[in-house]
């Protein structure tokens, strides 16, 4: 479910703009580090000699960074040394007397070593399905007033031809997602609102409050919002569809993916004129019930030791049991140092004491924050009960995020025993982001080149003309 788990480490880079005056052609350096649970993350490093100075040009394709600039500072060995103060990220490198290599090392809370190859041009990643235009469609940006204050800005695309159109509003997974919910290079939101556009269906795809143009006038704010929080964005552009004049308002409806599947149908039960939900690795069940299975699915599809994931699972849920019974801060701080010390231990490496610190805090932080909360112990199961649109429940069988085992029944029987329309569809080898994967694992997301499994788009595409009966 949530893309980043607490005490999971990932590489955050913050893009930053500045203009570097070149005196010559960057020298790139092109590599990979292991990043825990990640696996390779590629990177190139380019060194940049100009008239402001020397910079070290970061790109990490995968997470959307291309040429950040680092101003370099030469050290008496010859090495020079860059940092990125809003990632904590530091880099110490040195080209070898030919400039063909490019050692040393990056620091991030833990230190991973460099060795990268000198390269003519920056990789770029294979995105076979982006769309590149011109396109048999038309877009429109749309721009609405929450009744709370904030602005939500989307764009809205619709097919050519004779309106009005049925329209399906998408909802992202956790995490602060744009509109396209980029993610290491992927951006499965465009690709499914261009193929669905192009099949007959207008799609609205919109930023989060505090991404892109989806502005907030105070970030502090974002901290405290929950899953019902987004549940009200997504209603409002549901509402700022239906007054679009080439939109059909009785065949409106959403799709979720991962926690955009667990609003769907919150959006559904206050909105009666919704006319579908198409969950896409939505959960059936609560948080705590999910999170333990997603570990124990994550860590198998990293190779880890059967016993290593006994352990995080029991600790983890023993973390939930005390939160649900209203532990106190300090026995809840006892599990976390013991969850941050085996899930450490599970990757192989050790940690500073001042990691190790910075970690407890920071899950201790996520794990108590009231999104993380509402998630551990909110129900779906109600909630679907009362859903009276037909409702699209997919999952891939590789998918180690939300189990298609665990969830998929779940929601078929909640749905089931109120006499709800449910189709459950099951997609053999997909993975969490609906891609054909070999074991599921994060780590393969960004160097699979599909964004959106072919199959997995027709699914969809089929379900919604039945049930918006378009010819």
């Amino acid at each position: 479910m949530t893309k980043r788990s607490a005490c999971q480490y990932v590489l955050w880079l913050c893009i930053v703009v500045c203009q570097v005056f070149a005196v010559e052609e960057p020298r790139l350096y092109t590599g990979s580090i292991q990043i825990p649970t990640l696996g390779d993350l590629g990177m190139t490093l380019g060194i940049q000699d100009s008239d402001e100075g020397t910079f070290i040009l970061l790109t990490v394709p995968t997470q959307g960074a291309t040429n950040v600039p680092l101003e370099a500072i030469f050290m008496e060995d010859g090495s020079m040394t860059a940092s990125l103060p809003q990632a904590q990220l530091t880099f110490v490198v040195k080209e070898n007397v030919g400039q063909t290599r490019l050692t040393g090392h990056m620091e991030q809370g833990l230190v991973f070593p460099i060795d990268f190859e000198r390269v003519s041009s920056l990789p770029t990643l294979n995105r076979p399905q982006h769309p590149i235009g011109p396109f048999p469609y038309k877009d429109r940006e749309v721009t609405a007033l929450h009744p709370d204050g904030h602005i939500l800005a989307g764009t809205l695309t619709i097919p050519k031809g004779r309106g009005p159109f049925p329209c399906a509003i998408l909802i992202s997974g956790s995490g602060m997602q744009d509109r396209d919910e980029s993610l290491m290079g992927h951006k499965p939101f465009l690709v499914i609102a261009d193929y669905l556009t192009r099949n007959g269906i207008a799609v609205l795809r919109f930023d989060d409050r505090g991404v892109g143009g989806s502005a907030v006038d105070n970030p502090d704010d974002l901290k405290t919002v929950t899953s019902e929080d987004f549940a009200t964005d997504a209603a409002v552009m549901v509402s700022a569809s239906r007054m679009h004049p080439e939109i059909d308002s009785r065949r409106v409806g959403v799709i979720g993916h991962s926690e955009g599947g667990l609003i769907g149908p919150m959006v559904a039960v206050n909105d009666d004129k919704l006319a579908f939900v198409v969950m896409l690795a939505g959960p059936g069940v609560t948080g705590s019930e999910l999170l333990p299975v997603q570990q124990a699915l994550f860590l198998q599809a990293e190779g880890a030791n059967p016993e290593f994931i006994d352990t995080v699972v029991n600790a983890s849920m023993s973390l939930y049991e005390l939160m649900e019974a209203g532990a106190s801060e300090e026995e809840l701080r006892e599990l976390m140092v013991e969850l941050v010390e085996v899930q450490f231990a599970v990757v192989g490496l050790e940690l500073t004491e001042e990691l190790f610190e910075s970690s407890v805090d920071e899950g201790l932080e996520t794990m108590t924050s009231p999104w993380m909360q509402f998630f551990l112990f909110h129900d779906p199961a109600p909630v679907l009960a009362q859903v009276e649109c037909p409702v699209l429940a997919m999952n891939g069988t590789l998918d180690v995020q939300v189990s298609y085992r665990q969830n998929l029944p779940a929601i078929e029987e909640a749905m089931f025993e109120s006499g709800g329309d449910i189709t459950i569809v099951e997609l053999e080898g997909l993975n969490h982001l609906f891609q054909p994967a070999t074991t599921g694992a994060v780590s393969e997301y960004g160097a699979i080149e599909t964004t959106f499994d072919p199959v997995a788009l027709e699914v969809i595409r089929d379900w919604l003309l039945e049930v918006t009966d378009v010819d």
